[in-house]
């Protein structure tokens, strides 16, 4: 049985945690000092729980680390780890732009080392994950790593550790992308006199819906959309207005650039 040190459970760290313990054998220890009293009432007991990485023993009994930390405190918090962990440990970061070599800069021995960008719907286990790793990281540890990343979605290895700029630009961001034009669709709803318990059920059924379409059809989504806004219909009246001037795929690009843009200073 594999030992996990899970460094950091917030939003992310939590999602990907309690699908964990629930489809895997491996045991897990938490490091959390912020979250630490709400994670205690929620995960059971069997979860070992500390504020403080002071508070353990010894670092070296773990097999793995996993590091879901905001990039805003990586320096300091990868520091305490330096010098504490074993030979040929396997470390996994899902620490936003901060790149393969800051690991290995910050902590000795650390030649086994995959990076991986999730997103949030792992908490329903329909997350999406592309990981890179290490040039040593040996075949086993690839597994283990697409093992734990496959139990909460899909699993997508990249060749090159920059691309991974552009998937937290896009996967990694995108739910919240997704998130926005459903809640700025209800309040469009609310607008012409629909009740909130309609629209809500009328934009989040439309939009799994589609979703749902798009995965059986063959066609591609422009496709689909030109099949729904046939010529002199209401929803070629509302694409018009999306695509007037270009302005809906305008701020769209633009959007994706600035993330792009804060991931690649992130790793700086």
């Amino acid at each position: 049985m594999n030992k996990i040190l899970l460094v950091g459970c917030g939003h992310m760290g939590s999602a990907l945690l309690s699908s964990w313990i629930k489809k895997t054998s491996f045991k897990f220890t938490v490091i959390d000092p912020i979250n630490y009293s709400r994670l205690k009432k929620k995960f059971p007991k069997k979860i070992k729980f500390y504020k403080s990485f002071n508070q353990i023993k010894s670092v070296r009994d773990f097999d793995i680390i996993i590091f879901a930390i905001k990039p805003q405190v990586a320096n300091k918090v990868i520091k305490a780890y330096s010098n504490l962990v074993k030979k040929n440990i396997l470390l996994i970061s899902i620490i936003a732009g901060k790149q393969i070599n800051f690991l290995q800069k910050s902590i000795a021995y650390s030649n086994q080392i995959v990076r991986v960008m999730p997103n949030m719907p792992a908490l329903v286990e329909r997350g999406i994950s592309c990981l890179v790793c290490s040039k040593s990281t040996s075949i086993n540890n690839k597994k283990i790593s697409q093992n734990l990343f496959e139990k909460v979605g899909t699993a997508i290895w990249l060749k090159k550790e920059s691309d991974l700029d552009k998937i937290t630009a896009i996967s990694g961001s995108g739910p919240a992308y997704y998130f926005l034009f459903i809640y700025y669709l209800e309040m469009a709803a609310y607008d012409i006199g629909l009740s909130k318990k309609i629209a809500k059920e009328l934009v989040y059924k439309t939009a799994y819906g589609s979703l749902k379409l798009l995965e059986k059809d063959s066609s591609e989504a422009k496709d689909l959309k030109n099949k729904i806004a046939v010529k002199g219909g209401t929803t070629e009246a509302a694409i018009k207005v999306f695509e007037k001037n270009n302005s809906f795929k305008n701020i769209i690009h633009k959007a994706i650039k600035a993330a792009y843009s804060k991931s690649k200073k992130l790793s700086k």
